[in-house]
């Protein structure tokens, strides 16, 4: 990543004017804000509302980090929009209201452009993924956590199903729920970024799982969207949705809904982090829920790991000596004992600590069938369509892309294209801008 394609991206922002005034005034930002003593030192902290269960772990940390320093108010700010949480970062650094602690993907390309600032041994030493560059590490991995299939067992019972063992069974089952009345899946396709799962899982299942530096030679030039493999990911992705096995609201289900639609048992199975497995257990105690990673057409387990939320410290946060302080602070407490232990099992996660003494499992057996599936998996992969091998913008223009093909408004042929022509786009610009 070059640090000039972040600031052209940031100056494309200034530059638009009234549109990204009247495009900003459509944030569904919530703020919270305490009256704060002229000399106590204020920070914000910037954080996306990825679930329920991440918001109430934040703002539980701020309000048990406040109880304990008295003398430091944390200001924060939740981004709910339904697009590509960078993008609405970009918004902020082009008007210079980052904040000071901000929620960030991929700290690199931030780090290399000066900024987010250098954070202390004290603090990095603690966490074993980090984001280091030119020797210094600019961000600490907050937890880390994976996506699977749910499904409910009592439907699978009823039908004599199976968990698949490899994509065809898969889809037979598909087929078999299908023709019994019971939708198959659920897909929270009005907030675009929840195609990550699937997108990713398909990357992962059908190219990286046999050639784990793809990403890498694509970005290198090696390669590029228009490979056949890409060509098979895209194509198992669209049948899903045209052999209808798909909900046929998903254009306007919110993410945020779908623990209801299998709560109610509107559904079979959703593909989405374990952390919802607890968010649909509290809505129908009764229900009786499983779980499993998605074999590919060879029948290779394949577990997806996230490690894309890093928290980092803004350089203009860092140019305050007060401000820093209280951000590394706050840092620091959320890896405190006792408080990071309750944060990664609420969100049905693991640990970043290196310390493994503190390793905790959920109480709950599917929770912890989760952390055994994850530990036996064949493979355990978390490069990514947006990690630093992406170029920055192209996640957004595939997910769209996504979203057009799986409403049968693009082809596979066609999505495949236009993925391959913003790539190459993003590609030139980041060799154009480069210093």
């Amino acid at each position: 990543m070059k640090k000039g394609l972040l600031f052209c991206i940031i100056a494309t922002v200034l530059c638009a004017g009234v549109l990204v005034f009247l495009f900003l005034s459509r944030d569904d930002t919530t703020s919270a804000h305490r009256d704060t003593d002229p000399e106590q030192t204020t920070i914000t902290l910037v954080y996306a509302y990825q679930n329920s269960q991440w918001n109430a772990c934040v703002e539980d940390a701020i309000r048990r980090f406040e109880e304990a320093n008295a003398h430091i108010d944390v200001q924060y700010e939740i981004y709910y929009e339904d697009t590509v949480y960078e993008d609405l970062l970009f918004r902020l650094a082009a008007r210079d209201e980052l904040g000071d602690v901000v929620q960030i993907k991929e700290p690199y390309v931030w780090a290399e452009s000066g900024l987010i600032a250098p954070l202390p041994e004290t603090l990095t030493n603690q966490v074993d993924t980090t984001c280091t560059v030119a020797g210094n590490t600019y961000g600490v991995c907050a937890l880390g956590t994976t996506a699977g299939i749910i499904y409910n067992k009592a439907v699978f019972d009823r039908l004599g199903l199976s968990v698949p063992q490899n994509y065809a069974q898969f889809l037979s089952l598909c087929r078999t729920l299908k023709d019994n009345g019971v939708t198959p899946l659920g897909v929270g396709g009005k907030d675009l970024w929840h195609f990550e799962h699937w997108m990713n899982y398909f990357l992962r299942a059908d190219i990286l799982s046999a050639e784990p530096d793809f990403l890498a030679q694509c970005s290198s030039g090696e390669r590029d969207w228009s490979d056949p493999l890409i060509t098979t990911m895209l194509t198992h992705l669209n049948e899903l949705f045209a052999m209808g096995f798909v909900d046929e609201s998903w254009p306007s289900t919110p993410d945020g809904s779908l623990s209801y639609l299998m709560a109610e048992e509107q559904v079979a199975m959703v593909f989405s982090g374990s952390w919802m497995i607890p968010d649909v257990l509290s809505q129908n105690p009764a229900l009786e829920l499983g779980w499993f990673y998605l074999p590919n057409e060879d029948g290779v387990v394949v577990a997806g790991e996230s490690l894309d939320v890093f928290w980092t410290v803004t350089a203009d946060c860092a140019a305050d000596p007060a401000r820093y302080e209280a951000a590394v602070s706050f840092l620091s407490f959320f890896y405190s004992e006792g408080l990071y232990e309750e944060i990664y099992t609420a969100m049905a996660g693991f640990s970043m600590l290196n310390d493994r003494s503190r390793d905790r499992l959920p109480s709950h057996t599917l929770l912890q069938k989760v952390n055994v599936d994850r530990t036996n998996a064949d493979q355990r992969i978390h490069a990514y369509v947006g990690d630093e091998n992406t170029p920055p913008g192209f996640e957004k223009n595939l997910l769209t892309l996504i979203s057009r093909m799986c409403s049968g408004e693009l082809t596979v042929a066609q999505t495949q294209a236009a993925a391959n022509e913003y790539w190459r786009e993003a590609l030139a610009q980041e060799v154009a801008y480069a210093p």
